[in-house]
């Protein structure tokens, strides 16, 4: 006992407030706002149970000091115990609101430290006043009419904390809102017992230490900070690096285009000028490419691979440069050593193309066009599934086409007995799926399909080479 009280537990308290703050200052961080906090509010709980002692024992020898040193003192510990509060309520805040709400934290900030000011005027004007606690004139500490009030700042503190953690409560992580439940518990359940059944224990002094001590299991450690520090900078240096990744992939990309829009717009001068060795061939290429890509539309090919198979059939006929003008529009039967210069053309093109890796399609077309599905076919004698799908789409294609043309040998063929050529050698010259579907597009159209070439290629990204000779093809036609 202690001048009539029991400190064991004060004592306790202040031990085990001692430890936490030794801890928090040598091993943990405290740059983190809600760590500071946190140890602020440690040092505002060992200085209130240090006063709490040393009150205890200088209201008991009031007769040995001066009275006014009494009164001061208790004021202290007395605005100390708002501070606690304060403090306690600030640790609250820096986790609820984080770096939300700055404009509502000044307001706050304001409104706080405007009570503590109150406070701690008429705790000064008590020592004279006496309205919260006094010493009789036999030096006894005495409560004043209102000493109820002594003790409102800090439950006005605490009953704000416990709004902003409610209000805010999902800000909390799991340890910070269940240790902080737990202080507020063991807070009031001290003060409550120290009240009604021990008033001879300082009982209020251990539920502040014991509360503190739970909070502490949700400070974050130094490792944890040390491990966020670290992630936030890999999250950070991952954004970087995807920015830069996506940027590259742009340029790369954009690269990719334009070189393919070159390469494009070169495979259709080629064509232009293949189209342009033979009056008889204008538009010939353009004609086939939109076959090709109507039959790929049929069979339910995607957009690209329709696209690449218009520009394989643009340019199918790319060998024909090399072959002797005067051989291609010889208007009389070609002799067998003709004919093999004229059969040479597929492989001379294959040669041509082979090197545009990015559309290996080009080269497949211009090699194989005139490969047949029973293996009678040249260059290569390919037979069925051999021959590559989207050269068996061009065949027909340019079958049909060079049936419905004039050529120097001959006039050109209706589309009747041409699509009647096409349907009887489907399984020996052509592949049935690609008749099939170029006979299904050719009867989506009332008059000739002839007439819907730029119909059948609409959608196509045609380059401006495609444009000019397109518009020299009508031109050539209207004048015929």
């Amino acid at each position: 006992m202690f001048y009539g009280y029991n400190i064991s537990f004060s004592i306790t308290a202040l031990l085990i407030v001692g430890i936490l703050l030794v801890i928090i200052s040598i091993h943990y961080s405290t740059t983190n706002l809600v760590n500071r906090r946190y140890k602020f509010f440690l040092i505002g709980s060992f200085l209130l149970i240090a006063l709490d002692l040393i009150t205890v024992y200088t209201n008991a020898i009031t007769d040995k000091i001066p009275v006014l040193l009494s009164q001061v003192l208790n004021g202290i510990y007395f605005f100390t115990g708002a501070i606690v509060a304060f403090l306690f309520l600030y640790y609250v805040i820096s986790v609820a609101f984080q770096d939300r709400e700055k404009k509502l934290r000044r307001i706050l900030w304001i409104i706080n430290i405007s009570i503590l000011f109150i406070f701690a005027g008429t705790l000064i004007a008590n020592n004279w006043l006496g309205f919260y606690f006094y010493f009789s004139e036999t030096f006894v500490y005495s409560h004043g009419p209102v000493y109820i009030l002594v003790n409102l700042a800090t439950i006005l503190f605490v009953v704000e904390s416990i709004v902003v953690m409610i209000i805010n409560h999902k800000f909390f992580n799991k340890r910070q809102l269940i240790t902080t439940i737990l202080f507020y518990t063991f807070f009031f359940a001290s003060f409550a017992l120290q009240l009604s059944l021990f008033s001879d224990i300082l009982l209020s002094d251990l539920g502040v230490a014991f509360g503190a001590l739970l909070v502490f299991f949700s400070i974050e450690t130094p490792d944890y900070i040390k491990l966020m520090t670290t992630l936030n900078e890999l999250n950070e240096l991952k954004a970087s690096l995807e920015i830069q990744v996506a940027n590259r992939t742009k340029e790369l990309d954009e690269e990719k285009k334009s070189y393919e829009e070159l390469t494009l717009e070169t495979l259709s001068s080629l064509a232009s000028v293949v189209d342009a060795k033979d009056h008889y061939t204008n538009g010939h290429s353009f004609r086939v490419a939109a076959y090709s890509k109507g039959i790929a539309e049929t069979l339910g090919l995607s957009r690209q691979e329709c696209e690449q198979i218009y520009f394989a059939g643009l340019i199918h006929d790319v060998g024909k440069i090399g072959i002797n003008e005067a051989i291609l529009t010889k208007p009389g039967k070609l002799d067998a050593g003709e004919y093999a210069i004229i059969q040479s053309h597929s492989a001379l093109g294959g040669d041509i193309l082979k090197g545009i890796k990015e559309f290996p399609i080009f080269e497949q077309v211009a090699r194989s066009h005139h490969e047949r599905y029973d293996g009678n076919g040249y260059p290569d004698k390919l037979k069925g599934e051999e021959i590559p799908f989207s050269a068996r789409i061009v065949t027909v294609a340019d079958t049909f086409d060079a049936m419905t043309s004039d050529r120097s040998y001959r006039k050109a063929l209706s589309d009747e007995i041409a699509i009647k050529e096409l349907y009887d050698h489907r399984g020996d010259q052509f592949d049935p799926i690609a008749v099939d579907a170029f006979m299904k597009l050719y009867d989506s159209f009332r008059d000739s399909i002839r007439n819907h070439v730029d119909d059948i290629a609409q959608g196509i990204d045609y380059s401006k080479p495609i444009k000019d000779l397109e518009k020299k093809r009508k031109k050539d036609e209207q004048h015929r």
